[in-house]
């Protein structure tokens, strides 16, 4: 009996540390995704200094604090920590702030993960990148909300290593770039710039939507008019009065910042979509 129990505890231990092997691999695995150099892309804003009022807005509109925390200061997002974006504001010059923005990438030359949209604001302009870092910079410092703990350290590099996490400088198009100056409401590609900004994330690059998860957004204007549309963009409610899964939340406390041009310019420019 006993050499079988010591046989058994043998294949265990054996087993236990195979599975502490195959764990080390697929972590260090995970943490040379993360500190890959991609090469710190130049990058120039044009202009003077932000307008941090227009930054101010922006922050809310574009989902900024949704996913960095109310405050900015950070929050656990889905098992990572969405950084606080006060104290990289000050750390980061308008240049930095803009590489991360729009290519993905730390001043390092590391990747920020797929959590950041960078797809969506590839193109941001850079009137609108410098008045969000303005807006930033203005904001008292604040110490990180959420600091990253070693539990978000191994989901990080676990889920690289497995692919799930993907580095947000494979995912930008080498052709976006972003205008100097937004498009105003109303002109054109003024729609076509704020949707990326405001709507493709949930809705999809086209805004075609994601299957079941969103639906296309030329299909969904359809049972709006105008007031319904304002209540949908200013409490997250559709027709009905019935909380969206996830569209009540984004009209509450997105949408609701844009300005009445804004509004109105995006309703009249999902209107003229064509059908899928």
């Amino acid at each position: 009996m006993r050499t079988w129990v010591k046989a058994g505890a043998g294949v265990i231990g054996a087993a236990l540390l195979l599975a502490a092997g195959a764990g080390g691999a697929l972590l260090w695995a995970g943490n040379q995704s993360l500190s890959k150099d991609h090469g710190a892309l130049p990058e120039t804003v044009a202009g003077g200094p932000g307008d941090a009022a227009l930054g101010a807005r922006l922050v809310s509109v574009y989902g900024c604090n949704g996913c960095h925390g109310a405050a900015l200061a950070g929050q656990d997002f889905y098992g990572m920590v969405a950084s606080n974006l006060r104290r990289r504001a000050r750390e980061w010059s308008r240049e930095d702030f803009a590489r991360a923005v729009r290519n993905g990438l730390r001043p390092d030359g590391t990747s920020i993960s797929w959590a950041m949209p960078t797809e969506m604001f590839a193109a941001m302009a850079d009137n609108e990148i410098a008045a969000i870092h303005a807006h930033l910079r203005r904001l008292p410092a604040a110490g990180d909300a959420q600091p990253v703990t070693l539990k978000h350290r191994f989901f990080k590099a676990y889920h690289a290593a497995t692919g799930e996490l993907i580095p947000n400088a494979v995912l930008v198009r080498a052709t976006d770039a972003g205008p100097a100056v937004a498009p105003e409401p109303g002109t054109a590609g003024w729609g076509a710039y704020f949707t990326r900004m405001a709507c493709a994330e949930c809705h999809n690059h086209g805004l075609g939507g994601f299957g079941s998860d969103t639906p296309a957004l030329a299909d969904a204007i359809q049972i709006y008019d105008w007031p319904a549309f304002v209540r949908l963009t200013t409490t997250g409610r559709p027709p009905d009065g019935r909380e969206l899964r996830l569209m009540t939340g984004v009209g509450r406390e997105r949408l609701a910042h844009m300005t009445d041009a804004e509004r109105r310019a995006l309703f009249d420019y999902l209107k003229s979509l064509s059908q899928p």
